[in-house]
């Protein structure tokens, strides 16, 4: 099946009044981590500000990695499955936990945390809640609009949530100065469709996506259907969610990011997701809504 196919079937789940659900939502990973990848973090320089999370090895060899630097509260600054391999590795509050080998020239705790093995983590079940909320949110009715004459995503409703559906290769042409008009929205999902995308020189999120207007914690950037997601010089504003991309570039991040995997040397600000009130539905949950899509078209089809 199709993407669009999957997002249609969605679609006309979420429009059957008798079985949407509804609700507070509780909190999302990206709620508490600054990073998640799937598998490797291949990291060429830059920081984590918040907690990071590695279902795979943290590739630092010939470099200082540093994390943790905006953490407030104890717990797990660094979380890797596999290796961790640095020169230097510094922590500046919180603790290391890992499944791997420790191969790191120096490690510095300036928080006084620990570095404890755990050889039963993994990160399985987050990596399954994230593709849940990814399906999920890309399966809502769109109710704004990006202006591909002003380079505007516009939103006039009155709805405390705003989704628009719009297309990698429409919004992240060359030299492109993107803007936000977020009007009376809380929380700004941007469904972005696309599977190898590579973001043009020269785009600039402006007006309404800095960080002191609208809120880098509000907005989500749903990569729902990337295998690969270059963000060349880009400034990110808002979370990116590309679970099932490797991921690289960027000339910074305002936001969590869950994604597949990550090379680079970026900088990662922890603009923790704030997520919308509405229920994003566990693995279990998603499955069976899916059965219930099926269902209901097959019979659809049958009267």
């Amino acid at each position: 099946m199709n993407s669009q196919s999957f997002k249609a079937i969605f679609k006309t789940f979420c429009l059957s009044s008798s079985l949407v659900v509804c609700g507070v939502a509780s909190a999302s990973p990206m709620s508490t981590y600054n990073l998640i990848l799937q598998q490797d973090y291949n990291f060429e320089g830059g920081d984590v500000e918040g907690r990071t999370l590695v279902g795979g090895n943290l590739n630092a060899e010939g470099f200082g990695a540093v994390f943790g630097s905006r953490i407030t509260e104890d717990g797990d600054a660094l979380s890797v499955v596999g290796d961790i391999t640095a020169t230097n590795l510094t922590i500046e509050r919180g603790d290391v936990r890992h499944a791997g080998n420790l191969n790191v020239g120096n490690i510095n705790m300036n928080g006084g945390g620990t570095v404890n093995y755990d050889a039963s983590f993994n990160i399985d079940s987050i990596v399954s809640e994230l593709n849940s909320e990814s399906s999920f949110y890309a399966g809502l009715s769109e109710n704004a609009s990006f202006n591909s004459v002003t380079k505007t995503f516009e939103y006039d409703g009155t709805d405390a949530l705003a989704v628009f559906d719009v297309s990698a290769a429409d919004i992240f042409a060359q030299n492109s100065s993107l803007s936000l008009d977020y009007g009376l929205a809380e929380t700004v999902i941007i469904n972005v469709s696309g599977a190898d995308i590579l973001v043009e020189g020269g785009v600039n999120l402006v007006d309404g996506f800095r960080p002191y207007e609208f809120g880098a914690e509000n907005i989500l950037w749903n990569f729902y259907e990337a295998d690969s997601v270059n963000f060349n010089s880009i400034a990110m504003s808002g979370s990116v969610l590309a679970i099932g991309a490797d991921v690289s570039g960027g000339a910074v991040f305002d936001g969590s990011v869950a994604a597949k995997s990550y090379t680079g040397g970026r900088e990662f600000h922890q603009f923790l997701f704030n997520p919308p009130t509405v229920e994003v539905p566990t693995p279990a949950t998603f499955a069976f809504m899916l059965l219930a899509c099926f269902g209901g078209l097959v019979l659809r089809r049958q009267s």
